[in-house]
Formats: structure tokens, sequence, C-alpha cells
């Protein structure tokens, strides 16, 4: 993996280098730079894996540098200070990142993450995504997300999903339009990334969209019958809450 790595505080990219060093995984450092408007031209000429990029620098962003390099060749993955926003964007435009200060075990992860990708460079869709979801109000609904998929990523419409179900550590996403993609995240996962757009955790297996919701069935155990004519398991809390929340569903 050969890698260049950018951030406006000297310290970080040193510290950076050194553990990417320590771990031995086969990165090879092809630059570092501390002031990221002098590194466009270098981006732009040079062949490259991966991008180690901070987000938030004076005089030009992690946004605006990549808007300025324009074609991606390469793959990136953000480096950022906590920000539960930040990180709401990124789950839900599936990029990576990593959290400052970055621990060897992230780092190793990352990197792992990344050889095992099939597509290996940022597209601009998902870049276009992120930044929407970067710049909304905070706790605000968003209206699209990214899923990881072989070919790619998809891009859709949050309101078209009816639900979620976990398989092991995949999640399978059921749609409006009775499309299903499985995609490499864990139902919790999923969940925090849905958390202000309304779903809700039925099941340890089940993430729902209430405005799918068609019945509550209360015998047999209690389930959920969905717009998809899906019968989804439903503990008595959430049930409880269900009925709490949607006055007019018919019950039975």
């Amino acid at each position: 993996m050969k890698a260049i790595l950018i951030d406006d505080e000297t310290y970080a990219t040193e510290l950076l280098a050194i553990k990417l060093r320590k771990l031995n995984l086969g990165v090879e450092i092809l630059a570092t730079f501390n002031q990221p408007e002098l590194a466009v031209p270098y981006l732009q000429q040079t062949e490259f894996d991966v991008l180690f990029l901070d987000i938030e620098m004076p005089r030009l962003n992690g946004f605006d540098l990549l808007n300025a390099v324009g074609k991606f060749g390469f793959d990136v993955i953000f480096t950022t200070a906590y920000d539960k926003y930040a990180i709401r964007a990124f789950r839900f435009s599936a990029l990576n990142y990593l959290l400052k200060p970055i621990q060897e075990d992230e780092l190793r992860d990352a990197i792992g993450q990344w050889q095992q990708k099939r597509i290996r460079q940022l597209q601009a869709p998902q870049l276009a995504l992120f930044t929407e979801q970067y710049r909304a109000p905070a706790n605000a609904p968003l209206a699209r997300m990214a899923l990881p998929t072989h070919e790619g990523h998809e891009i859709i419409e949050i309101a078209d999903i009816v639900r979620c179900a976990a398989d092991a550590s995949y999640t399978h996403f059921f749609m409006q339009n009775g499309t299903t993609m499985l995609i490499c995240r864990t139902l919790k996962e999923v969940e925090q990334a849905l958390e202000h757009s309304g779903f809700v955790r039925v099941h340890h297996s089940h993430l729902i969209n209430p405005a799918f919701l068609r019945r509550i069935i209360k015998q047999e155990g209690g389930y959920l019958l969905m717009a998809d004519g899906a019968q989804v398991p439903v503990t008595k809390p959430k049930r409880d809450y269900l009925l709490e929340q949607i006055g007019n569903i018919e019950r039975r």
C-alpha cells in the first residue's frame, strides 16, 4: 500500500507515520503534507493507494482539497477528532475514518478493511453524500445513505427502507420497491446510523421503519406485519412502545 499523509498539525502526521511503520503492514509512506494547499498538485500527479486526510484544516479543509484534486484514483481514510455528527456522516456515506488520538488496533483494522475492499478508490457520489451529511444541522434526519456492495456503493433514499434484518456480521436491507441488499455492516451499526430517522429496533435481529408498519399482532408471542408482507418478531417492551407511538394502527 502506497500512502500519503495530510494534516495541518506536524505532530499528527509524524505520530501517524511512526504508528504505520511500527505496525509493519507493508505501508509505504510516499509523502506527508502539513500545508494542504501544497499537496494538490502532488496528489494529481502521483499514483498511490490511500490518502490519510484530516478534515478540519485552516485555509483548505479536507472537502475542498479533494474537490481541488478532481478525479480520484485513490481511496481516503479520514482522520478526525471525535464528533458524533461527523461519525454519523461517515456511517451514512460508508467512508473510512479514524478517530484521534489514533489507536494502533483501529489503524490496523482500517488497513485490513481497505485490503479486503473490492473497490479501492474514493467514489465521487460518496464524497458528495458525506459533505451533505456532514454539513447538515445537528440531529437533523438525513435523506440518503450509501450502502457498501460488492460493486461499489449504492446510494439509497432512507424513506424507502422498509426494514433491516441481521445476518451475523451482515445486514439485509429490504426496500419499498421489493429489492434487497446485503451489506457488510452489523445491525447495531445500521441502527446507530439511522437513530435520528425514526427507525425502531424491535428485536435483536430486526430494525423497522414504522412508516411501513401495518399491524401489531399480539397472538403467537407477538409480531409485526409490515407492508412487504413480512412478519417481524417484536419484544413486548417494543410492542408497547409502538402501540403508544402509533395510535391508529389496526390491532387484534
